[in-house]
C-alpha cells in the first residue's frame, strides 16, 4: 500500500511540474524570446527577414521579439509592435528608448483588431498569441487588410498542456479550444477560412522546452482580390 502510494504521489508530483513549466514557458505572450536562441534562425527563414522588411509583432507583450526583429531588418525596415495592454506598450516603449532603436513603431491592438495600417506588412508574426484570441475571425481579417499581396502570416502556438488536468482556457476564447492552448488544425481552419494559403506547418517549433510547440505559416494571395466575373473586359 505504502509503495503505491509513493508511486501515486511521484506521478502527481511530475505532472504538477509539468504543468507549471508549461505556464511558466506560456506566460506572457511575446515574453521570453531569445535573439539568441534557436527560434531566430527559423523565423528568419520563415519570415524572410532582410534589411527593408516591414514586419509587425501582435501580441508583443514584453518586446523581447519586437526587439531582435528590429535588429533584423534595420536599416530600412520597419517594426509594428501590437499589443491589447496599454502596460505592455509603455514597456516596448520604454525598451526600445532605451536600446536607441528607431526603426519601431508602437500600436494599441483592440479586441478582434491589431490597430496596424492598411498593406503596411510584408510579415505578420503571433508568437503564442493565437489561442487568447477572443474574435479569431475578425483578427484574420485584419492580418490581410493590414499585409502586402504575397506577405507571410507565422502562428506560433501550442496544443493544449495536459488539457485533461488543465481544461480552463484563457477568458474569452472559443469553446472549441479545450484547455489552455489551441490545436494546429483548428488554427490552419481558421485562418484558411479567412482567405489565406497555408504554405507549411512545423510541428517541431522550438522555445518551449520540453514541450510542444509548432508553427502554422501561411501566405495572402499575390492577388488582392479576384477580379468580378460579372465585369465586362
Amino acid at each position: 500500500m505504502k509503495a503505491g502510494k509513493y508511486v501515486a504521489i511521484s506521478i502527481l508530483s511530475v505532472l504538477i511540474v509539468v504543468i507549471l513549466a508549461g505556464l511558466a514557458f506560456d506566460s506572457g505572450r511575446g515574453g521570453g524570446f531569445s535573439a539568441t536562441g534557436p527560434e531566430m534562425p527559423r523565423l528568419r527563414q520563415v519570415l524572410n527577414l532582410k534589411p527593408g522588411v516591414s514586419v509587425a509583432d501582435v501580441g508583443a507583450g514584453g518586446g523581447d521579439l519586437t526587439l531582435a526583429l528590429a535588429a533584423e531588418v534595420a536599416p530600412g525596415g520597419r517594426v509594428f509592435s501590437s499589443d491589447i495592454d496599454p502596460n505592455a506598450l509603455d514597456e516596448i516603449r520604454g525598451r526600445v528608448a532605451a536600446a536607441g532603436v528607431h526603426n519601431v513603431t508602437v500600436i494599441q491592438a483592440g479586441a478582434g483588431t491589431t490597430g496596424l495600417p492598411v498593406n503596411c506588412c510584408d510579415a505578420i508574426v503571433l508568437r503564442r498569441v493565437y489561442h487568447h484570441l477572443s474574435d479569431p475571425g475578425a483578427t484574420n481579417a485584419d492580418f490581410l487588410r493590414s499585409m502586402r499581396p504575397g506577405a507571410v502570416l507565422a502562428v506560433i502556438d501550442f496544443p493544449p498542456t495536459l488539457a485533461w488536468l488543465w481544461p480552463w482556457p484563457p477568458p474569452g476564447v472559443p469553446k472549441n479550444r479545450n484547455g489552455h492552448g489551441v490545436r494546429a488544425d483548428a488554427v490552419v481552419g481558421e485562418v484558411t477560412a479567412s482567405g489565406f494559403e497555408l504554405v507549411q506547418l512545423f510541428d517541431d517549433w522550438p522555445g518551449r522546452g520540453p514541450l510542444g510547440s509548432y508553427c502554422a505559416v501561411f501566405r495572402k494571395a499575390a492577388v488582392a482580390a479576384l477580379e468580378d466575373p460579372h465585369v465586362a473586359r
